[in-house]
């Protein structure tokens, strides 16, 4: 039976960024290093997300898929967009979301992209999986499980890119998306040969989902942000006013446009577990919520069924997991063209 064993939700690269256009002052949010790096952020994800589909009608029944995986070999970090688990064979897969043309030379191992005017190298996904298959197999073999075949793709996901060979390629490892299928197809007929029993394969699935480590970057620090950089309380989604009042009916209202939102403290809570700290006190609480009432504080707090530890003025509520950030929160201020919402 096929199964995904880690389901692809918007990465910390990406609800980190979010969060931090949050927060900003509208004059720091056009940072044109933090809006490219978002977009770079933004668009490998969408790029992995249009390949979902496709992976997962891999055919084998017997597969196991991980949508993002990051591990660790002593020191060193590794990422993996897509790895399929099989009895005979482990399937690594890079995926680039470029538009343009990209020019790949199989010989000199290069990736040109050319869009419009501008032409610029871009890493090889297939020496990326590559180095990723040689840290899985040194990961496999520090955790006790036998080698096994490792096939690596490479997989251009915009649909308006033009993909162009510039020498011949026997294996043609980097493929157009919509060749996925095909490619799975000719690659899985040379094993026939099982190599993991499902005593193995269980134990492996069990061992690569523990061992999931998603990076989460410190963009306070990586862009210096200071605190006059920073609004105050919870920001409109609608207008960008802050801050937001709260109200004696349980909501917040806009002061200028009049907005309501019973749980707009959520997403400034969650933004903060995302920039700054993975736990939050009542006192903490109420200075980025800009309310004065501790019993608000703790009702708002526990409504959002967070764990916690400690007690009383002691007790600190803890950030969810990754999969349970929200997925589609909004960008206030004028940058939603920038980013193509």
């Amino acid at each position: 039976m096929k199964k995904i064993m880690i389901y692809r939700t918007k990465p910390y690269t990406v609800l980190c960024y979010e969060a931090l256009f949050r927060w900003l002052l509208p004059k720091f949010r056009e940072n044109k290093t933090l809006i490219e790096e978002y977009a770079s952020h933004r668009a490998g994800y969408y790029g992995e997300k249009s390949a979902d589909y496709f992976i997962t009608s891999y055919p084998h029944s017997h597969a196991y898929i991980f949508q993002g995986l990051r591990l660790k070999n002593g020191s060193i970090n590794f990422q993996i967009d897509n790895l399929i688990l099989t009895p005979m064979v482990i399937f690594i897969i890079e995926i680039k979301n470029l538009k343009g043309e990209l020019q790949y030379n199989p010989r000199t191992k290069q990736l040109i992209q050319i869009d419009g005017e501008e032409r610029r190298s871009q890493k090889n996904p297939i020496l990326q999986a590559d180095n990723q298959k040689r840290q899985f197999i040194l990961w496999l073999q520090q955790n006790g499980f036998p080698s096994i075949p490792i096939e690596t793709i490479g997989v251009s996901t915009n649909p308006s890119s033009i993909l162009t060979y510039l020498d011949e390629d026997k294996e043609a490892k980097f493929i157009q998306l919509e060749t996925l299928p095909t490619t799975f197809d000719n690659l899985y007929t040379k094993f026939t040969r099982s190599i993991y029993n499902q005593t193995v394969i269980r134990k492996l699935n069990k061992k690569l989902v523990q061992e999931n480590n998603p990076l989460k970057p410190d963009l306070i620090n990586q862009f210096r942000i200071k605190e006059q950089h920073l609004a105050k309380g919870i920001v409109c989604s609608k207008c960008g006013h802050f801050p937001l009042i709260y109200k004696k009916r349980k909501r917040w209202e806009c002061g200028k446009c009049g907005d309501v939102d019973p749980t707009a403290h959520e997403q400034k809570i969650y933004d903060y577990f995302l920039l700054f700290e993975p736990t939050i006190t009542n006192r903490v609480c109420r200075e980025i919520l800009q309310i004065n009432s501790p019993k608000i504080a703790r009702r708002i707090l526990n409504s959002m069924n967070l764990e916690y530890s400690g007690n009383n003025r002691a007790r600190k509520y803890h950030a969810p997991p990754l999969e349970k950030y929200p997925q589609n929160s909004k960008i206030p201020g004028g940058n939603r063209s920038i980013f193509g919402d």
